[in-house]
């Protein structure tokens, strides 16, 4: 055998043996990240498949929005007014000079000289009694209940901005366990602005103590107010689209400057509470309208000197007013589409209907169509014929 003969077989044997490994060595790796890239994936629950659909066709930011609700009222009524003399007596000399307020201990004859005080409602100014004559009308609050009492009207005006909590489908949570909740709203948080006139009835405050004594003249009859509050609503009662809410307010108030006839640096307000039902009803899931009677209590005290006179105010008013949310779904701008219910088009979910109307109603013949931005066919000309036709 000759020697090349055996170098060729040798090279043939060992690439065999090499080509051999090398497979071998592949199989192993290829098994191996065949191994390594396998994982075991559970399929998405319906509740997971629902929440990714509703991100995908609902936009999160309208979605957060919509929790809050816009209230505008407008209301009328009435107050009783009452001013309590406490710690006090009124001195008026017998030629019906001004009376003026004057601090007391119970002593007779009211020692001098001495400070009083007029305009005790809303500014309280001191005038200094060098003597007090002893044909004076002198009448206390420690020998009889002294009140000078008036009454009046109010015209509230008053916008809030509050959070909704939504009602639980129950039912529903039973049956599946899958927490949906309704669109009426359970509970409301806020706060918000009021503002009005107290416009007394009678220029002057009454009393009925004696007949000697002068009435109390009011520096005027109509005084502006504000009031910032912080309001609770939940609702006791539905039945189809109507409620019945309770609503409770609280918080400051204080009275306008009212042309300088009110000095808010002697005033001391007390918080005011109104409490008051809402009778609601809803037009549509973003548009609704209400009545709301409510009572409420305000009160004040002016310091006149070491005395603190207190007025207090009743109220009762009737608003009407309308709760405005911000629509989860946006209107479609594509004139063709004409779908008055909620409804998925191109990737999104629209509404078919204005925001004050209802969204998904079960027929809609009644509702005017979209007006499309250009005639698609042109309308046909009367021709001679057509007109000799008509008599014309």
């Amino acid at each position: 055998m000759s020697v090349n003969r055996v170098l060729l077989i040798l090279a043939l044997s060992i690439g065999f043996f090499h080509t051999d490994a090398d497979a071998q060595l592949f199989k192993k790796k290829k098994k191996k990240e065949q191994g390594a890239q396998f994982v075991l994936k559970t399929a998405p629950t319906p509740e997971e498949q629902a929440k990714a659909l509703q991100k995908q066709l609902i936009s999160p930011v309208r979605k957060q929005l919509n929790r809050f609700n816009l209230n505008i009222e407008k209301g009328v009524g009435f107050f009783t007014y009452q001013n309590q003399i406490q710690d006090a007596v009124v001195v008026q000399d017998a030629s019906g000079s001004p009376f003026y307020l004057v601090p007391s201990g119970g002593e007779r004859p009211i020692p001098t000289p001495v400070t009083g005080y007029t305009d005790w409602f809303s500014n309280a100014q001191s005038v200094q009694l060098e003597r007090i004559d002893d044909d004076s009308n002198i009448f206390g609050s420690d020998t009889t209940d002294f009140v000078y009492r008036n009454n009046g009207r109010i015209n509230p005006l008053i916008i809030r901005l509050s959070f909704s909590l939504k009602k639980l489908d129950r039912a529903h949570y039973e049956r599946t366990g899958e927490r949906i909740y309704l669109d009426d709203d359970m509970l409301r948080v806020g706060a918000g602005i009021g503002f009005g006139r107290l416009k007394f009835r009678n220029p002057v405050n009454q009393q009925e103590v004696g007949d000697l004594l002068r009435q109390y003249r009011l520096p005027q009859t109509s005084f502006s107010a504000t009031k910032l509050f912080g309001t609770l609503s939940y609702n006791l009662y539905t039945l189809g689209d109507f409620s019945a809410i309770a609503d409770v307010m609280g918080g400051v108030w204080r009275l306008g400057q009212n042309n300088g006839t009110v000095d808010n640096t002697v005033i001391t307000y007390d918080p005011f509470v109104d409490v008051g039902f809402m009778f609601q009803k809803r037009f549509s899931k973003y548009f609704k309208g209400y009545v709301r009677p409510g009572f409420e209590y305000r009160k004040f005290n002016v310091a006149a000197g070491d005395l603190a006179v207190p007025h207090q105010f009743f109220m009762f008013s009737v608003s009407v007013g309308v709760l405005l949310k911000y629509p989860i779904y946006p209107r479609n701008k594509y004139q063709a589409d004409q779908v008055q219910m909620e409804h998925v088009f191109n990737g999104r979910l629209y509404r078919g209907r204005p925001f004050y109307q209802n969204q998904n109603p079960r027929y809609g013949q009644n509702r005017k169509r979209r007006k499309p931005q250009g005639s698609y066919f042109p309308k046909p000309k009367k021709t001679k014929e057509k007109k000799a036709k008509n008599g014309n």
